[in-house]
């Protein structure tokens, strides 16, 4: 029973990395600072680790969660190593930006959507960078 519990949710997690979030209301594009989205929050809580950064684990089972989150109506990506990852990021064939630092409405780690990025780059309402 566990072993298929295990099996199903890495399958979730493997979708989950998959999912590019699309849900940013289209506009112009503003200062940086501040993206949020409704989507349903993930199943899950923060834990800190030992070199100071975080991970997201299941609620359910105690499981790290890899892939795109959602916490506190913000997007984050969970790299393969478990860690919440920061700054410019290569996700499958886009470019995205999470937040280095927190700043007003952008916390740390967080996905920039539909801003300029505090270097001054463009990303789109799904946060993938404009070229």
């Amino acid at each position: 029973m566990k072993k298929n519990i295990l099996v199903a949710a890495l399958i979730a997690c493997m979708a989950t990395a998959s999912v590019i979030p699309a849900l940013a209301a289209e506009g112009a594009v503003s200062s940086y600072g501040g993206s949020t989205t409704t989507v349903a929050e993930s199943n899950g809580h923060w834990v800190a680790n030992r070199d100071g950064s975080w991970s997201f684990v299941s609620n359910e089972n105690g499981a790290p969660i890899y892939g795109w989150i959602v916490s506190q109506h913000q997007w984050y990506y969970i790299g393969a190593n478990g860690r919440m990852v920061t700054g410019w990021q290569k996700i499958n064939f886009d470019t995205y930006y999470f937040a280095q630092a927190p700043a007003e409405n952008q916390p740390l780690g967080s996905l920039y959507m539909n801003k300029l990025t505090p270097d001054g780059y463009r990303v789109d309402s799904n946060g993938v960078w404009i070229r």
